[in-house]
């Protein structure tokens, strides 16, 4: 399960069953190391314009991408006959959230790699 994390997947993840979703602009991945020099997968996930979160909500909507992206990782797994415990750090995967235009997503068009660079669908 942690050899490869297919955007396809993430996009499901992150807008199947989630209640939220119509928050989200798009997303990109990336690897951050930890303290032991591992990678770890990230998934940036843009806001969409104007949409401000309190502390309370933000989490929510982290917690509720995690879950969505940890369920459709498991799944494609087991279609891949792999098991969730071949890959401990699967449960590892962070959501950073940023408003629109920050982060890894400044800079314009090739800034908003949530709609190009993963080829995620657009979304409602």
């Amino acid at each position: 399960m942690g050899a490869t994390i297919n955007p396809q997947d993430v996009t499901h993840g992150l807008y199947d069953d989630n209640p939220l979703a119509e928050l989200i602009e798009g997303f990109c991945l990336a690897p951050a190391a930890d303290g032991a020099l591992e990678s770890r997968p990230v998934i940036h996930v843009q806001l969409r314009p104007g949409v401000r979160l309190s502390a309370v909500e933000a989490d929510r909507l982290a917690k509720t991408c995690q879950h969505g992206v940890r369920r459709r990782l498991a799944a494609a797994a087991r279609d891949m006959g792999q098991l969730p415990e071949d890959c401990p750090s699967a449960d590892e995967i962070a959501i950073t959230l940023h408003p629109y235009g920050a982060g890894p997503f400044s800079g314009g068009p090739a800034g908003d790699r949530g709609r190009s660079g993963t080829d995620a669908p657009d979304r409602p």
